[in-house]
């Protein structure tokens, strides 16, 4: 196992892509965080969390998702996931690996995000004097974004195209799940909506509006080790 993740790690980190998505997640999170810091008229709580909750997060975890979605969007489009099977053999140590070295990038990408947040929260406004909101982003923005990437690879190793998985990933917390709450679901029920209700202090019991979510990314990779098992790559 430790020989597959040693494979997946240097395609991921060799590849310029990974690097230029991160960087665009983190630059665009920091002008959302000076945007919500410049309003005057917001207390310092409520400009943090408007930098880290909603839209804003969907957005920052897109790029992460991205990445992940790479991981098997690159390996179709250039061919390379026969040498990947031949090297690895086993189907499931393909997705773990993948999974592993996916999910622990997108974590600290996460945990970026909120730092990024911090300081230019601090730079522009001051910081909430309540502690409990900067230690529920970065508690709870990483695990949000980790599961979203790893839905988005999930998805892509169903599909084996990069941009159907990303349609897809961009689609499902926007356009169907506003959709299903406008036709009177609740958002508690909508994988994203729940885990993104946990980065607020106070939501809600934190494992059970992520449970959605997670439901939902180990079932998408679930069904992903199936078909790669099942099917010539």
């Amino acid at each position: 196992m430790s020989n597959a993740i040693r494979y997946e790690l240097t395609r991921l980190v060799t590849v310029r892509s990974t690097w230029v998505l991160l960087a665009v997640g983190l630059a665009l999170q920091g002008f959302i965080a000076y945007l919500s810091a410049s309003r005057d008229y917001a207390t310092p709580a409520e400009q943090f969390v408007a930098s880290v909750h909603g839209l804003p997060l969907v957005l920052a975890a897109l790029f992460a998702t991205a990445v992940a979605v790479n991981a098997f969007g690159h390996e179709y489009r250039y061919g390379t996931i026969t040498t990947t099977m031949l090297t690895v053999r086993r189907p499931g140590r393909v997705m773990a690996a993948k999974a592993l070295t996916v999910g622990g990038l997108s974590a600290i990408y996460g945990a970026s995000l909120v730092g990024i947040t911090v300081l230019v929260q601090g730079l522009v406004s001051t910081m909430p004097r309540e502690m409990s909101h900067t230690v529920w982003a970065f508690a709870a923005v990483p695990v949000y974004v980790t599961l979203a990437a790893l839905a988005g690879l999930g998805v892509a190793a169903l599909t084996r195209n990069a941009t159907v998985a990303m349609v897809a990933a961009v689609a499902f917390p926007t356009v169907v799940e506003v959709g299903g709450v406008l036709a009177g679901l609740s958002p508690k029920l909508m994988p994203f909506l729940s885990a993104g209700q946990a980065v607020q202090p106070g939501a809600g019991n934190p494992v059970l509006l992520m449970l959605p979510l997670f439901a939902l990314t180990a079932g998408l990779l679930s069904a992903g080790v199936v078909l790669l098992a099942r099917r010539d790559v």
